[in-house]
């Protein structure tokens, strides 16, 4: 009893310590990326039931994170062209920042995935209590409380850490299920599934990792008790353990897909608009692609799920193909076949990965259950996403970080038994290493890189995109011009918010950004004060004739910087240069 008191104390601990942090990070950062598109369509999804907006993601994580809005009723014009002609990143720059308050819906917003991710802790520690005692899941909680990933994207509206979240809680319920299944537990495992799919598509994944993880349970010698009904028994043999197994499949799909239409509202339509509902349903009538595409299409038609959900999946696999990607200075249009394995070396910190090595060394004694739910879900995953050739950040490793953040406090635990005062230096020097590099580079920690990148300073010459840049720095680019008396810049700006919204006076240079500035100049003379976000400064998104630009820039040493993520330049030099002659504005 009093075990348990210290241990409810000290994830009341953790889960403050994450807390504050939290809020503080989130109050500095502009929108990101994506939260320019997720909040607006959530909130539309929530108060009109129309998902004409954002199609990439379904939209469980969207209405949870638009749901404080409710408490201030934000503007929203229909009859605005953005609205009439579904152009997302132009709906939600005037969502956010003409009609409303940006500042203040983002702060409400990014209340529920903070929420969530303060579930994902005490996830983690129950997890690692379970399994390998109070020791390991106190050091399993410091990990996660303390880790710059889910302290980088634990406080925005996207949805990565949620889908960490569900996958983790879907695979702990399933282990307890095939244990002793009750009725609960098969609801749990169910209503798990049905909100990781509800919130990414990648959430598919939990199809496989599920199947092997009950085919393993299938082959084993150890038969499953069932509870479901009274008394409770025993179901031996594989094959009969094979045909529970899978009817408990078949049930848990049955609710997944209970979840995608609650969070659809129960509605099919892509829209009440009529007209809007023919337009959308194009991509549903005409799939590109081949059987597949077509079969994804039918489910819709037939109504197995929301027309949405397949308009979305679709455009998934459309547009999932590879992007322009950097890496370590190297640009590739096609990607890097290291890529996820690169971003995994040097976004974790060092003493996690010392961690995760210790535990890899420790599976051939774990008992064979446990090694079997720790590790089989990280092996699938991994593959699933070394296999993508859409590489855009670190993020979309996310849902393996609870499993190590498991394995690793067991390992740490296992050394502090297995040498105690030794152990527990080496664990000690570990965990003041891991907290160190953290909270040194509070709040940037979505720009987190750990000494083999050359840390977070050095990081955007190693990875760009999500894993550093993302548009959070905007507030501090204001910041920093008005601390130092300048007035105006020359700004090339890679994300969604408005820098017209913080009072940054600015003409922008070529980037990317959504929407596009109706306005872009390619003309810069010597004094000029030129800030640049890293992603546009090694050239990724840009034109092949704007990389140039970038180029000469990357020459020079910047003056300052917004965050870890703006460079500011002051010009010593005139572009175009004057062999080139004079370019005209677009």
């Amino acid at each position: 009893m009093r075990s348990r008191a210290a241990g409810l104390v000290l994830l009341g601990f953790a889960i403050a310590v994450h807390g504050g942090l939290a809020l503080h990070t989130m109050s500095g950062n502009a929108a990101t990326f994506d939260e320019g598109a997720h909040l607006p369509a959530g909130y539309t999804h929530l108060t009109l039931g129309d998902h004409r907006l954002n199609p990439e993601q379904p939209p469980l994580v969207k209405l949870l994170a638009a749901a404080p809005l409710l408490a201030v009723d934000p503007v929203v014009k229909t009859d605005h062209v953005a609205w009439t002609s579904a152009r997302q990143w132009e709906f939600g720059r005037r969502f956010l920042y003409a009609w409303n308050d940006g500042d203040r819906l983002l702060f409400l917003g990014r209340l529920p995935i903070v929420g969530l991710t303060l579930a994902l802790l005490a996830a983690v520690f129950a997890r690692t209590r379970r399994l390998a005692g109070p020791t390991a899941a106190a050091i399993a909680l410091g990990l996660a409380a303390l880790s710059p990933d889910l302290l980088a994207h634990g406080n925005l509206v996207t949805t990565d850490l949620a889908l960490a979240l569900f996958v983790f809680l879907a695979v702990a319920a399933f282990d307890r299920l095939l244990e002793r299944a009750t009725w609960g537990r098969l609801a749990a495992t169910g209503l798990a599934v049905g909100a990781a799919l509800a919130t990414k598509f990648s959430g598919f994944v939990l199809g496989p990792i599920l199947i092997a993880l009950g085919a393993i349970v299938v082959g084993g010698g150890r038969p499953l008790e069932l509870a479901l009904v009274a008394p409770p028994r025993t179901v031996g043999g594989r094959l009969r353990k094979a045909r529970v197994v899978l009817a408990f499949l078949v049930v848990i799909a049955a609710t997944a897909l209970l979840v995608i239409w609650a969070s659809y509202g129960f509605r099919r339509a892509l829209s009440p608009d009529p007209v809007v509902r023919a337009e959308l349903r194009t991509a549903l009538e005409k799939p590109p692609g081949g059987a597949w595409e077509r079969a994804i299409a039918a489910t819709a038609d037939v109504g197995l799920v929301p027309e949405d959900y397949a308009r979305g999946l679709l455009f998934v696999l459309e547009h999932s193909e590879g992007r322009p990607t950097f890496l370590c200075g190297r640009l590739s249009d096609h990607g890097f076949p290291l890529y996820f394995l690169a971003t995994f070396l040097f976004k974790t910190p060092i003493p996690l990965l010392v961690l995760v090595l210790l535990a890899l060394r420790r599976i051939p004694r774990l008992p064979a259950r446990t090694a079997v739910f720790l590790w089989v879900p990280v092996v699938i995953y991994l593959g699933f996403a070394l296999g993508r050739t859409l590489q855009i950040g670190h993020r979309h490793l996310l849902p393996v970080l609870p499993f190590l953040f498991v394995a690793a406090g067991e390992a740490a635990g296992a050394l502090i038994r297995w040498r105690r005062p030794v152990g527990v230096a080496v664990v000690g020097l570990l965990g003041a290493w891991y907290a160190a590099g953290t909270l040194s580079n509070h709040p940037y920690h979505l720009a987190y890189f750990n000494e083999a990148a050359g840390g977070p300073a050095n990081g955007w010459t190693v990875l760009v995109d999500s894993n550093l840049d993302w548009g959070q720095d905007l507030k501090r680019l204001k910041a920093w011009m008005s601390a130092r008396g300048v007035g105006k810049i020359k700004l090339s700006y890679f994300g969604s918010a408005d820098p017209a919204y913080y009072g940054i006076d600015c003409e922008r240079l070529p980037g990317y950004s959504a929407p596009h500035p109706p306005r872009v100049i390619r003309e810069i003379r010597p004094g000029d004060v030129v800030a640049v976000s890293a992603t546009n400064l090694q050239g990724v998104y840009l034109d092949p004739e704007d990389r140039p630009l970038m180029e000469r820039l990357r020459r020079l040493q910047p003056i300052g910087r917004a965050g870890r993520s703006i460079l500011i330049y002051r010009a010593d030099f005139a572009w175009p240069p004057p062999e080139v002659g004079h370019q005209t504005t677009q």
